[in-house]
């Protein structure tokens, strides 16, 4: 069937095994996949809904591909599909064994805070806000009539409040003081700041202040919170309280939140286990109505995790042990039809007809997921091919192809990665490392510092991305002491570039600015789309840790292991250097044009719509659309076809990122 071969050959929609974030969508879940398991998911969420006093967890147990991050998108469906009334958050790996649960704090407000459905502007945290707000009402019907043409509606809510801002922040001061009374113990800071967080003048100081990060003066002021610089121990005790404060008021309206712990592999060492377990601990026993999900291998839980667990909190987690199992023939039917039919809206008959019988007489009985996909990808590569050698990826080329869809993904969902320091931190060792570099990490206050010797000269790198006048004035008095005490050598202060650098009235933070870059030292501020290769690489080497990356052999299948993703590293023709200077400034010739998304819109449809299954790699569509007009580069294009997922979506493959046009009703000129 050369035609079916031709086209699933041009569009490969079974290039990728892996899962993408959840929040992005991409291929559709299959619901009957692992039904069983995800359908208990569900009734212990519901059980809780009217027990939310007790503790409980909850194991999902299944080897690597077994679709253990596909159940973890199936459960934010679910939850979307809910109103968010069940909230969802996913846990990256634990980085800093000393703060755990600032790190699992800090996922739960990065989830909480991310836009849901087409919508830029709406959260879970407004919905939340929006339950306290109609208990308000609820107890004071002769205050307001704005409720009632709500009509239990949020978003419309918000859009009429959001009219008078000075009514806004009398209004919100109103209903956190009566929340107060009414639920005892909530931590006062915690519930200003979610109110101010549906503040749009506020919403991104309060989300960082939210996720633990110490804010300046001027910031702690506009907020109406105490200005404080407390002690790593007090922060992680704020952590917990938060976390407390929110189970109370999740509780009280009969809601939930999911929070899913997956890629546990990661936690490599007995102080980060220890660490998994305090949050496991904590939110099992110490908060309300917030149910931990674990997902690991079998053998990774009897083996590390189990023994090492507190007993209150494994026997919690065990008395809701669910395993995942292999696809029916109906599941394989299922995952190679919507995945054909996520390429080809028409005319997907022919082509899934074609590919099911090959997969048929191949695959063995009861296959993973991941198996069912790799072998419809190999049906692929190898079809209408008649010398007998074929040739296979190399481990380089597979490893340049994820990491540079990774960093697409990532590129197309900043909100999912909020500036972090331990994860700047990560990515820059694993680089070093790559160079084969003597380096000592020290991590004093709330900056990571790295001394790297190559044995002829040293450098400094101070990664801080705390927007704080303290630390940032910190990070430079210690870039110039370094500097003083090395002379010859370099030093670096990297921050992300959503972070601030300096104010203009922080007088002694810009004069230790100034002495800084008067000793040598330079700042770093990545562009957009080099922050994104940093977060990548470190997204990257935790799925090769989880033997998520895999290598046909020819002979077989493996993991790609950390020394190939080292050695892909140091290929500079695959790799360029992740450090990037600019030697000379760019030349402004005035501000880039901005473009009405209706524009933008309008146009990836009329260019789209004329390629026969509406797809097109992203370079190719990026020259396409300069072409009709628009400046816009690849990385915009990313950026803002990722802010605009419910027409235009992000496809891998392994010749890069494709954009697919997956809209109906917009108007488009052939």
């Amino acid at each position: 069937m050369s035609s079916a071969c031709k086209i699933l050959k041009e569009n490969n929609p079974f290039y990728s095994n892996s899962h993408p974030d959840p929040w992005v969508p991409n291929f559709p879940n299959i619901t009957s996949l692992n039904g069983d398991v995800f359908d208990s998911i569900i009734r212990i969420i519901g059980h809780n809904k009217t027990h939310p006093h007790e503790p409980i967890g909850v194991l999902v147990n299944g080897e690597s591909g077994s679709g253990k991050t596909h159940m973890i998108a199936r459960i934010r469906e679910y939850c979307e599909h809910s109103g968010f009334d069940v909230k969802f958050a996913a846990i990256k790996p634990i980085i800093d064994y000393q703060a755990p649960l600032r790190r699992v704090l800090k996922g739960i407000i990065t989830n909480l805070a991310h836009p849901t459905g087409d919508s830029r502007h709406d959260t879970q945290i407004h919905g939340l806000i929006f339950s306290l707000i109609w208990d308000f009402y609820t107890h004071n019907p002769d205050t307001q009539t704005v409720i009632k043409k709500a009509e239990k509606d949020y978003k419309r809510f918000f859009s009429v409040l959001y009219q008078n801002k000075k009514r806004l922040t009398d209004f919100f001061g109103k209903v956190e003081s009566w929340i107060l009374a009414e639920i005892p113990g909530l931590n006062k800071v915690f519930v200003q700041l979610l109110f101010s967080f549906c503040h749009p003048d506020l919403q991104q100081i309060a989300k960082m202040r939210l996720m633990g990060e110490i804010c300046d003066p001027d910031d702690a002021h506009a907020l109406h919170i105490p200005y404080q610089e407390p002690s790593d121990p007090a922060m992680e005790d704020e952590a917990r309280d938060f976390l407390i404060s929110l189970g109370l008021i999740l509780s009280r309206y009969g809601q939930n939140l999911i929070v899913c712990f997956d890629q546990l592999e990661n936690l490599t060492d007995q102080d980060l286990i220890k660490a998994f377990d305090r949050i496991i601990f904590t939110l099992i026993n110490d908060c309300r109505s917030i149910i931990p999900l674990t997902f690991t291998r079998t053998l990774f839980w009897e083996k590390k995790l189990y023994p090492n667990l507190d007993p209150s909190s494994r026997e919690r987690i065990a008395m809701n042990q669910f395993s995942l199992h292999g696809c029916t023939d109906q599941e394989i039917e299922d995952i190679i039809r919507t995945r054909i039919q996520g390429i080809l809206t028409e005319n997907w008959e022919t082509p899934y007809n074609w590919l099911i019988t090959e997969i048929k007489k191949t695959i063995h009985k009861n296959p993973s997921p991941r198996e069912v996909i790799r072998c419809a990808d190999s049906i692929i590569l190898t079809c209408e091919i008649s010398s007998p050698g074929i040739p296979h990826a190399t481990p380089m080329e597979i490893i340049h192809a994820a990491y540079t869809n990774e960093r697409d993904l990532i590129l197309s969902d900043l909100d999912s990665w909020p500036p972090d320091s331990e994860e700047l931190t990560e990515a820059i060792r694993i680089y070093l490392t790559s160079r084969r570099y003597d380096i000592r990490y020290t991590k004093p206050g709330r900056k990571s510092i790295l001394q790297v010797h190559d044995g002829k000269s040293g450098c400094c790198i101070i990664i801080n991305t705390n927007q704080n006048h303290s630390a940032i004035g910190s990070g430079f008095a210690t870039g110039t002491q370094y500097l003083k005490e090395h002379p010859g050598a370099s030093c670096i202060y990297l921050t992300d570039p959503r972070c601030i650098v300096t104010k203009q009235n922080w007088k002694p933070t810009n004069q230790k600015k100034d002495e800084f870059i008067a000793a040598g030292g330079k700042i770093l501020q990545p562009s957009t789309s080099d922050i994104a290769r940093f977060y990548a690489l470190y997204s990257l080497s935790c799925k090769i840790v989880e033997g998520d990356i895999q290598i046909d052999t020819g002979t077989g299948i493996r993991s790609a292991t950390s020394e190939e993703l080292i050695a892909y590293i140091c290929d500079e023709t695959l790799f360029p250097p992740l450090f990037q200077e600019k030697t000379q400034p760019e030349e402004q010739t005035g501000k880039k044009p901005h473009y009405p998304d209706e524009q933008i819109h309008t146009t990836l449809c009329q260019i789209l719509t004329q390629k026969p299954m509406h797809i097109m790699a992203v370079n190719t569509l990026s020259e396409e659309v300069i072409r009709k007009g628009l400046s816009i580069t690849s990385d915009e294009l990313i950026i803002w076809c990722g802010k605009h997922a419910d027409s235009f979506r992000i496809i891998q493959s392994q010749q890069g990122s494709m954009i697919i046009f997956r809209g109906s009703s917009h108007p488009c000129s052939p």
